[in-house]
């Protein structure tokens, strides 16, 4: 396999500039971190070859994509951090009854069924509506698609996962995994 004038860019641009890249990650956060930040911005510059400029702002570049980089890990990390204190506020102060526990945890289970019968579309616009508790506004500008898109998006969505959730509404041809001889 012959190797192209891109792919020895890329390793040039990768065997000159890797060190600098992987530092600026490693200051500003942990090792883990930082190598997967650092892959991530030499994934964009394969991705981007052509855009790539030439010479003394290669590396200028690559901090570009890099800030980018920190700031998709920032946003991640804060997401996560939300979502635990969530989780933790979510929990009953008093600790709840064996049998009120298997309860909720048949129903936590029962809405997360639903919501994977649901397509992707629909999961997507709940999870950012629901869960991440953004505007309608915001998820439109994340989604490229108006706000009055995403209301309508949202109720349709959510129409769906409470016909899902229903059991009245479920696809009746679930066949138990036991059938008693006698109902045979």
């Amino acid at each position: 396999m012959t190797e192209t004038a891109a792919d020895t860019r890329f390793r040039r641009l990768y065997e000159e500039h890797h060190r600098a890249i992987l530092s600026y990650f490693l200051r500003r956060t942990d090792r883990n971190a930082a190598y997967d930040a650092t892959e991530d911005v030499y994934v964009t510059a394969w991705r981007n070859m052509d855009s790539v400029p030439e010479g003394e702002m290669e590396l200028a570049w690559l901090y570009s994509v890099a800030r980018g980089v920190l700031a998709n890990h920032r946003r991640k990390v804060q997401r996560f951090s939300r979502l635990v204190r969530r989780i933790r506020n979510e929990r009953p102060t008093v600790p709840l009854e064996p049998e009120s526990q298997v309860i909720l945890s048949f129903e936590h289970q029962a809405v997360l069924d639903a919501l994977a019968t649901l397509s992707d579309r629909d999961q997507e616009v709940l999870r950012l509506a629901v869960w991440e508790e953004l505007p309608h506004a915001e998820i439109g500008e994340i989604l490229g698609c108006s706000r009055g898109a995403i209301d309508v998006r949202v109720h349709r969505a959510m129409r769906r996962l409470v016909k899902a959730f229903d059991p009245s509404e479920r696809k009746q041809d679930v066949r138990p995994a036991f059938i008693p001889e006698e109902l045979s």
